[in-house]
């Protein structure tokens, strides 16, 4: 699997650029970007996916698949990723258990490049949909300069038979007050 994102992501890398690229690796064992990339790079139960675009429009990009859930991991893993006001809105439902820890992996390796630090699980919460906005995530503390407790955070949940998928991606530094990247509301389950 590992080999497999890799190889995705040098074939994203020639899509962008015209030759393959493959990503160096940090010692927390995260892909180091060839100069002009970000991206990620997630692989999960024999599936391998990457992200890549160039660092002149985004700031940053993450993604991540996991399968689904079963009623008792998702019981231990709501417990350490979902904050107290998730779980008393999702509950330990498997389904919004694992696109709630999906999602919140997608921002970590989209953000934690770009701010130079790490973050726990408890950064970040899902904002439900509502009639006037799409669901989104709401950063809980302040993170980074222009990274402030209450900024909401556009982000792709996708569900489907084999597992879930999810995305984010971040706008440049010198562009965090133009259009932020729109969310995408998951199906219904």
């Amino acid at each position: 699997e590992y080999r497999a994102g890799r190889l995705a992501a040098a074939a994203a890398a020639r899509a962008l650029c015209g030759t393959p690229c493959l990503a160096g690796r940090c010692a927390r064992g995260a892909p180091v970007w060839p100069a002009g990339l970000c991206g990620a790079i997630s692989h999960c139960d024999g599936q391998a996916i990457a992200l890549l675009g160039a660092a002149a429009v985004w700031g940053g990009l993450g993604i991540d698949i996991e399968q689904h859930l079963t009623p008792p991991l998702a019981q231990q893993i709501a417990s350490v990723a979902l904050t107290p006001a998730e779980q008393e809105i999702f509950g330990a439902d498997p389904r919004w258990v694992g696109l709630i820890f999906s999602v919140k992996e997608s921002l970590f390796k989209a953000l934690s490049p770009q701010i130079g630090r790490s973050f726990d699980f408890g950064a970040a919460e899902l904002c439900p949909a509502t009639p006037a906005e799409p669901p989104a995530l709401r950063l809980t503390r302040d993170l980074a300069p222009g990274w402030w407790a209450g900024r909401r955070i556009g982000a792709v949940l996708l569900a489907g038979p084999a597992g879930v998928m999810t995305a984010v991606a971040l706008p440049r530094e010198d562009d965090r007050a133009g259009a932020q990247p729109r969310s995408v509301a998951p199906p219904s389950m």
